[in-house]
């Protein structure tokens, strides 16, 4: 029926084709082994111990520069609010003044000043000169209008 090299197997158990082998380390060997390698991944040679202590202080520096600047930057910004309050409160003082000033001095007041205390009167048709302008925005004056 059945050559032995079948590659199916007729039955209810499988033959072993081949023995098992056992591990061969010893128990000891093996707890050796497994110690050399937890020291290893676990030690730390001095190369690796001046590289994490300069990444540690450079970490620490970059901190402290770092809570610095915002301190400034809070200190700045708490400055410039109460200049910009203060700059308020400066131009309402003067847009008051300015109004108290326009008040008190309206044209009327001047023009009643200057014709009672200083003389002034309204020019006279003899002394109005009439000139022709060639469209800018000033005039030069060469000869006496007297």
């Amino acid at each position: 029926m059945g050559r032995r090299n079948d590659a199916y197997v007729y039955g209810n158990t499988a033959r072993a084709l081949r023995p098992v082998r056992q591990d061969e380390r010893s128990p000891r060997r093996h707890r050796t082994v497994a110690r050399k390698n937890i020291d290893r991944d676990t030690g730390m040679n001095p190369g690796f111990m001046i590289f994490m202590t300069l990444a540690m202080v450079l970490t620490g520096i970059v901190c402290v520069q770092y809570i610095r600047m915002q301190s400034s930057l809070t200190t700045y910004v708490g400055e410039l609010s109460a200049m910009e309050m203060e700059l308020q409160s400066l131009k309402a003082e003067n847009d008051d003044y300015e109004s108290r000033i326009k008040g008190a001095i309206g044209l009327e007041n001047i023009k009643k000043r200057a014709m009672d205390e200083l003389g002034m009167t309204y020019a006279s048709d003899d002394q109005i000169v009439v000139y022709n302008s060639d469209g800018t925005d000033y005039v030069r004056q060469f000869v006496s209008l007297e």
